[in-house]
């Protein structure tokens, strides 16, 4: 496709992302009604601002050592009076998985959560440093004039045994209180977030790939102090990279042609189920 070309892209932008591509990979009929169609019907979510809040805090962790805890649980409490979240009216109408908890409870987990990050991070990278925080890819992909658009939560440096560097390119998830399970932990929608990622990142630094290691932080919500946090590493070898860059290519040709199939598998949560956009 060429750089002329990229008007006619579908969805009218120069860029995906992988949120994009694992909405596609999902379902590609819920792809084209919310990147194409434009159809919004967004709700409100507390999971939503409550991991706002936690990744603004740990950006700050990482930036500054230190944390404006006041104005974002304050960020935190306004949303839940915004929209109601402590509201009977609200909870009530969740699906039976949704387990209330007092906003209070909330602030708590937050504040858990920061004060854990610090004493993980010393434990598991030992001598680690931070290299960004929040940091911005915008980068051309090989097969495409449309580049790959991400933010990677965080990006730290950890010398080996031999004092050798080795990058970190992390990303902060908040959780259930027992983390995820092991299917989860191996599931390629998951994990091609930190695949393409590393990729990216190798590119954009020319840092060779062999000294890069990927890995998820879980956060876990209403874990115990002392063990909120869990590394869950990403392996991204030959064929794990393989694999992640073809579904993010599969992407972009298949919605170039038009090719927008819907995935029955995937409708039990669809903000789009029994909708006029999908019956």
């Amino acid at each position: 496709m060429s750089q002329n070309a990229l008007a006619d892209f579908p969805t009218n932008k120069p860029h995906i992302s992988f949120s994009e591509i694992k909405q596609w990979k999902e379902c590609s009929w819920r792809h084209k009604l919310v990147y194409i169609d434009k159809i919004d019907v967004f709700e409100p979510s507390p999971y939503l601002d409550f991991g706002t809040a936690v990744h603004e805090g740990c950006e700050s962790l990482l930036e500054s050592n230190t944390i404006d805890r006041k104005k974002i649980l304050k960020d935190v409490t306004d949303a839940w009076k915004k929209h109601g979240f402590g509201e009977p009216e609200w909870y009530e109408k969740m699906p039976g998985w949704y387990k209330h908890a007092p906003v209070e409870e909330w602030c708590e987990w937050a504040e858990n959560m920061w004060n854990d990050v610090p004493v993980f991070l010393d434990e598991t990278f030992p001598g680690w440093e931070t290299v960004e925080a929040e940091e911005y890819l915008y980068e051309k992909i090989d097969e495409s004039s449309v580049k790959f658009k991400g933010f990677i939560d965080a990006v730290i440096k950890v010398p080996d045994k031999k004092g050798k560097i080795k990058y970190w390119i992390l990303d902060w998830k908040t959780s259930q209180s027992y983390g995820w399970r092991r299917q989860k932990k191996q599931d390629i929608l998951m994990t091609a977030q930190l695949i393409l990622y590393k990729h990216f990142w190798s590119r954009k630094h020319s840092v060779p790939l062999k000294d890069i290691r990927c890995g998820f932080i879980l956060l876990k919500r209403g874990g115990k102090p002392g063990s909120v946090c869990e590394l869950v590493p990403v392996s991204v070898g030959p064929k794990s990279l393989d694999k992640g860059i073809k579904i993010m290519n599969n992407m972009i040709k298949s919605v170039i042609r038009g090719m927008f199939l819907k995935n029955r598998e995937s409708c039990k949560y669809c903000v789009f189920k029994d909708t006029e956009y999908c019956t």
